[in-house]
């Protein structure tokens, strides 16, 4: 149901595509969150004429900003959109940046990075996911507060940090993450036991999370335990996890399908 945020939240998408088709230039939101996004792209919004596609600095990314797109730009999918970008860094309304962490610190979590980010004064809206590895992060922010970032993020946690800003449309770059491949039989390839059997977790607590808004189908909010998958179908169980369906044909001598599915938690 839309409440009075997702109104605010849909009215500022549309004033953002009005000042893009009325100065034929590249416009976006602040990052959105996988909830908002969905309530952005179920509202089917008239633009004008405007291309939007919600554009993250990484593959798959969870928070994305709406972009905006006048008619000139050609591009018609996030690839196109990054090699726009590669080729117009200065039209690029992301950037990342890359974190290095001193050796001898310890070993930090997101929410070390995160906090760190806070404690500058950084709005979560002004910042995209934060991909953690063994030597530091890449944290993807809007353009604008990069240079601010770099310049002033010298800590989180006990660790000691080195910044430096990085095109976002080179960001994924040897960034994907392989996932672990895993597989299960369901009596019927439905989204709560498909949810059931990936996170591990009960029928009853599958359906209350996909009613409760906290499961997502292919980057859109789905609150329908009854939806059926399909090879390919992208899965986020929001604080658990996603998985990638790569194949759901073929059947048990019991007659139960055998999904196939890669897992990133």
């Amino acid at each position: 149901m839309i409440n009075s945020e997702d109104k605010l939240l849909i009215a500022k998408i549309q004033d953002r595509a009005r000042h893009c088709a009325d100065n034929s230039m590249i416009t976006s939101s602040v990052f959105l969150d996988m909830r908002e996004r969905s309530v952005v792209a179920g509202a089917r919004l008239p633009l004008g004429g405007v291309k939007m596609l919600f554009y993250g600095a990484f593959e798959d990314a969870e928070r994305t900003v709406a972009l905006m797109l006048p008619e000139y730009i050609e591009a018609e999918n996030l690839q196109e959109v990054r090699e726009y970008f590669k080729e117009c860094p200065e039209a690029d309304p992301l950037a990342v940046i890359e974190i290095e962490k001193d050796k001898f610190s310890p070993s930090l979590t997101h929410r070390d990075y995160l906090g760190a980010l806070m404690g500058l004064g950084i709005k979560r809206e002004m910042t995209g996911d934060i991909i953690v590895s063994e030597n530091g992060c890449k944290i993807a922010v809007l353009e604008k507060i990069a240079p601010f970032i770099a310049e002033n993020l010298g800590k989180a946690g006990r660790g000691t940090l080195k910044a430096r800003i990085i095109p976002a449309s080179c960001a994924s770059e040897g960034n994907s993450a392989a996932g672990t491949p895993d597989s299960f039989t369901v009596s019927s390839i439905r989204l709560d036991s498909v949810v059931k059997n990936a996170f591990r977790v009960s029928r009853g607590d599958a359906c209350a999370a996909i009613e409760s808004g906290l499961v997502y189908v292919n980057d859109l909010e789905c609150q329908k335990p009854d939806k059926k998958i399909a090879e390919g179908d992208k899965i986020v169980f929001r604080r658990k996890g996603r998985i990638i369906v790569k194949d759901c044909s073929a059947v048990s001598k019991k007659g139960r399908v055998i999904v196939e599915v890669i897992r990133f938690f």
